[in-house]
């Protein structure tokens, strides 16, 4: 298969007002994934009964976007608005006119990988997009989190609504923008280095978003070498725990100058506090929030996907 056949099978099946739909595109990976395991060159052998989905979408959606290091656009991988019935059949002839037989699933894999990158360019073109309403706070950044999470920025994501958190609650300060991770402190004889992503006052404000590794608990360590500092070590509410339990051995029990905290709550609870624990003020401090967000932290990169839209 030509990359010109496979362009214009995207600009005429996976395309809707002159851009490529996601939930198409991973629909397209998870038909590939089965006629695979299930070689049959008929679509009607591949769909569910009611002829709208593929049979078992789900399943082999995860498969595709699992072994291709993908992360889902939509949690049901296009399942409820694919289409594929209008364009499945164009596909499996794809990869059939190709050489695909079940002995030979290489033109298969072939169309899936330039899908992936396709999905891939998607993803990272695109905006995160938020609802706001009907939800708190802490539910917005969670699912913000989620959405970064699944394109590989969750980090710097993190580390900039904090930012732009810390510059909505004290106004009066001017809180350093920093490229993320640029400029961590590598040795106790570095002193001109930062020793977290944040620094107030008496406290080390750092953003780990993965599981507990050896690199921040080496940091944590350091800080405490410093009589007067506390540590606040913001991390996923899903794994305040396991870095609790892990703080715990590494620096010989708990120590009373370091705080585990949610990162959900530590920014959510004071856009709620700000916005007077109404709603609508809750959505006014979510809008200044993203805002600053965009504004003063994203700004430094020229990546639309790091940028935060509110759903209308």
């Amino acid at each position: 298969m030509t990359s010109k056949a496979y362009d214009k099978f995207v600009a005429d099946s996976m395309t809707k007002g002159g851009r490529p739909v996601p939930g198409r595109l991973q629909t397209a990976l998870a038909l590939l994934e089965r006629l695979v395991e299930c070689p049959s060159p008929s679509l009607a052998d591949h769909l569910a009964e009611s002829r709208q989905s593929l049979l078992s979408h789900e399943t082999f959606g995860n498969r595709a976007t699992e072994r291709l290091g993908l992360g889902k656009l939509n949690k049901n991988h296009g399942r409820r608005s694919s289409n594929i019935q209008d364009w499945g059949q164009r596909l499996i002839d794809l990869a059939v006119q190709g050489g695909f037989t079940g002995k030979n699933p290489e033109p298969a894999r072939n169309l899936q990988a330039l899908l992936a990158a396709t999905l891939t360019q998607v993803a990272h073109s695109d905006p995160l997009s938020v609802r706001v309403r009907g939800r708190t706070a802490q539910a917005t950044v969670a699912d913000i989190l989620d959405q970064a999470q699944e394109r590989g920025q969750a980090g710097l994501v993190g580390q900039y609504l904090v930012g732009a958190k810390l510059q909505l609650r004290f106004p009066e300060r001017k809180i350093p923008v920093h490229t993320y991770n640029k400029g961590d402190r590598r040795s106790n004889s570095d002193l001109a280095a930062r020793l977290a992503d944040f620094q107030i006052a008496e406290a080390a404000i750092e953003v780990a978003l993965g599981t507990p590794d050896a690199k921040h608990i080496d940091q944590v360590r350091d800080i405490l070498d410093r009589d007067d500092t506390e540590v606040w070590l913001l991390v996923r509410q899903f794994r305040v725990e396991s870095w609790r339990k892990e703080l715990e051995v590494a620096i010989d029990g708990s120590d009373q100058r370091v705080v585990v905290a949610a990162i959900e709550a530590f920014v959510g609870q004071n856009i709620t506090e700000l916005g007077e624990f109404s709603a609508q003020g809750k959505s006014g401090q979510l809008k200044r929030l993203i805002e600053t967000y965009n504004d003063v932290w994203a700004a430094q990169h020229a990546q639309p996907s790091l940028r935060i839209v509110i759903k209308p």
